[in-house]
């Protein structure tokens, strides 16, 4: 059975950390707590999380450049929690640093509600960071870890390594454009297409993919790179978990069941 999502909590007042840590594990989560931006670094380096709830006064910085940074480590939903809830910081927030905003003082079954809503419609990428996924025999990704395993030898991945791998195998059997990628895996705007096409040819050399006919990290000409598994390995477009199979839901994308802290609001009547 697959973990239940880490969260990473990042809040100042440790009445406030303690508080929401209680309720969120008490709802089936894993949560990591960080008093200020450097600690909140050093714990999303070290354990990849699914989901970031994040104060904005924080010592050391403000938690937009924290949530921007979170970002450059791993495409995870951001979810702010602050007492600055005016309309300017909220809209500020959404459009470009989170995907969730929450004002204090708030509900503590609202604050799962959300974080449940978020990851429910994020897991198809974010469950990628939960275990090691077999592409083929011998051959294994594990973006928590940031290691590709080929033969029981470890391969290791830079940060923007595991940010662009992650992206592709999260979508993979689509093209995603280069412009796309570059505004994603460089978010500061320094990203440049050599970099993509540098940063591919090592993926590709770390996954033992051949550059002249790559059968997991395939060019569109003047479009962009997309993420393809083998034939015989079933389904193109999704990779196989090590520790549990997929399911499909309708026509759509295939992808694992849902951790149980997922499933529901343990509160909910019915």
């Amino acid at each position: 059975m697959e973990q239940s999502p880490l969260i990473l909590l990042v809040d100042d007042d440790p009445e406030v950390r303690t508080s929401v840590r209680l309720h969120l594990e008490a709802d089936g989560f894993r949560v990591c707590a960080a008093a200020d931006i450097a600690q909140a670094l050093e714990l999303a380096a070290a354990h990849l999380p699914h989901l970031a709830i994040v104060d904005l006064l924080l010592p050391g910085g403000h938690g937009f450049d924290l949530a921007r940074r979170l970002r450059e480590l791993a495409d995870i939903p951001i979810l702010v929690l602050s007492a600055l809830g005016d309309e300017e910081t909220r809209v500020l927030g959404l459009e470009r640093y989170a995907d969730d905003f929450l004002a204090k003082p708030f509900s503590q079954r609202e604050l799962a509600a959300r974080v449940r809503a978020l990851l429910r419609r994020t897991w198809g990428r974010t469950r990628l960071l939960a275990s090691a996924h077999q592409l083929e025999p011998g051959l294994a990704v594990d973006l928590g870890q940031r290691t590709i395993w080929k033969d029981g030898r470890a391969e290791h991945l830079t940060p923007t390594e595991c940010r662009l791998l992650h992206l592709l195998m999260a979508n993979a059997g689509r093209v995603l454009p280069t412009e796309l990628l570059l505004d994603r895996v460089w978010p500061d705007g320094q990203g440049e297409a050599t970099y993509l096409w540098e940063y591919v040819r090592r993926l590709r050399d770390k996954l033992g993919d051949d550059a002249a006919q790559p059968r997991y990290l395939q060019s569109e000409r003047g479009v962009g790179y997309r993420f393809c598994l083998p034939a015989a390995s079933g389904d193109a477009g999704t990779p196989r978990r090590r520790d549990a199979g997929t399911r499909r839901h309708g026509e759509g994308e295939a992808q694992g069941e849902l951790p149980v802290a997922l499933a529901a609001d343990p509160g909910a009547a019915g």
